[in-house]
Order: structure tokens, then C-alpha cells, then sequence
């Protein structure tokens, strides 16, 4: 069947025939055909048009969609690559921190065997400068006791005083 338009319609000629129908019914009606089809046809083409509209809008729309999907998986990526960066950086922190408070205990160790050393000869001097404090007390108390024995017994003869020779 071919494409038929409301001027098909309206130009259709028909046979007559003895008895035939009413031509002017028959015309009426084709004219009521060919408007409603005229409207029909229009209304496709409105359609049409909507369509491709609604489909060009969609195509926009999709690509959008795309747009904001690569988007957002950039920012993912971003995120991931920033976490990345973050955690390893912490890592080096923590990392360097630790080397630093090993070295700070290793130098806090050496100087607590540098105090124990010092304080260990400390207490060798104290003990040294006791003995000699002890012997020189004693040698004092021996001169001491010499001369209240001697001041119990008499004078001693006095020497002469020492005359370099």
C-alpha cells in the first residue's frame, strides 16, 4: 500500500453506479477522513520532532552521565593516589621517628654509662679521700696521745733546731 495523504483522499474519484451512494455524503465523509488524517499527520510530524528532541536531550544527558562518571572516577582515583601518598608518608614519619628515638636511646644509654662510670670513680675518689682523711686523723691522734704522754712524764730534752749541714 502506498503512502496516502489527506489530498488522496479528498481527489479519490469513484465510479458511479445506478444506485449508488450519496455523492455528497460520500465526499463529506472523505473530507472528515482527510482532516482527521491532515491532523494525524501533523501530529506525527509534532511527535517526530518531540522524539528527536527527547533523543538528542538523552544523547546530552548520556553523555553527561559519562562526563560525571570518568569525573567521579578520576576523583576516586585522586582519592586512592592521596591515600596512597598519605599512608606512605606516615609510614616515613613513623619510620624516621623511630630511628630517632633509637638514637635517642642509645645516646640516653651511653650517657647513663658515662654517669655510672663517673659515679663509680667517684666513689673510688670519696673512698681514696676517706682512707686519707682516716690516716691523717690517726696520725693527729697519735701526736695527740705522743704529747699527753709526754706532758705526763716530764720535759723532754729540747733539740737543738736542725742546722742545714
Amino acid at each position: 500500500m502506498t503512502d496516502l495523504t489527506p489530498i488522496d483522499i479528498t481527489q479519490r474519484e469513484f465510479t458511479r453506479s445506478f444506485r449508488g451512494l450519496d455523492p455528497v455524503e460520500v465526499k463529506s465523509f472523505l473530507d472528515t477522513v482527510a482532516e482527521e488524517l491532515q491532523r494525524l499527520l501533523k501530529a506525527n510530524v509534532s511527535q517526530e520532532e518531540r522524539i528527536r528532541n527527547l533523543e538528542i536531550r538523552l544523547q546530552m544527558h548520556q553523555q553527561r552521565e559519562r562526563e560525571v562518571n570518568e569525573a567521579l572516577f578520576a576523583v576516586q582515583r585522586m582519592a586512592d593516589e592521596m591515600k596512597d601518598k598519605s599512608r606512605k608518608e606516615s609510614e616515613l614519619i613513623l619510620k624516621d621517628a623511630e630511628i630517632k628515638a633509637q638514637k635517642l636511646l642509645e645516646h640516653a644509654h651511653l650517657m647513663l654509662g658515662q654517669m655510672q662510670a663517673k659515679i663509680g670513680d667517684l666513689k673510688r675518689q670519696k673512698a681514696l679521700f676517706e682512707g686519707r682523711i682516716r690516716a691523717a686523723i690517726k696520725l693527729h691522734q697519735d701526736l695527740l696521745a705522743a704529747e699527753a704522754a709526754e706532758d705526763m712524764s716530764g720535759p723532754i730534752d729540747p733539740k737543738p733546731p736542725y742546722a742545714g749541714g
